[in-house]
């Protein structure tokens, strides 16, 4: 059970993921040449960010977390300022070019304050395009529910 982590100028490595999700955290830093006070993060090739910082203490496997055999690109998260929440950088260079619809989920996700000024709206930090083809799933099931009534 492995996945493939994607990061600088196209490098990869290979982690095990039969391991407690804090070992994995510690071998992801040191093996990518990080500090280990980081905080790091791995999103996945749909745009879902796993949340590693708010679980590196627990003590489940990182299997349970992650998706064996996939790719992941690894994130460096940002505090902040004015409490305005996460930043996520990417840690693989050029992912504009590689990866660019990443590169715009990353965006919103990291400016939620932004995206929401741009757009009139609210925006969710935790977006991913599953949730939203799910909601747009959901709407049109839910439109084709309604019923016409022309007394009314």
């Amino acid at each position: 059970m492995f996945v493939t982590v994607l990061y600088g100028d196209y490098r990869t490595e290979l982690f095990n993921l039969n391991c407690k999700l804090i070992n994995f955290i510690h071998s992801l830093k040191e093996r990518c040449g990080l500090d280990m006070k980081d905080c790091v993060d791995l999103m996945d090739r749909s745009g879902t960010v796993m949340n590693l910082c708010q679980r590196k203490q627990r003590v489940e496997l990182a299997s349970s977390l992650l998706v064996e055999r996939s790719n992941y690109v690894l994130l460096r998260v940002c505090r902040g300022e004015d409490n305005e929440g996460q930043k996520y950088v990417p840690l693989l260079n050029n992912l504009s070019k590689s990866h660019p619809e990443l590169t715009d989920i990353l965006r919103k996700i990291s400016n939620p304050s932004k995206e929401q000024d741009r757009k009139g709206g609210s925006l969710r930090r935790s977006w991913t395009q599953k949730e939203s083809s799910a909601t747009q799933t959901q709407s049109k099931s839910i439109s084709g529910h309604k019923k016409h009534h022309p007394n009314k």
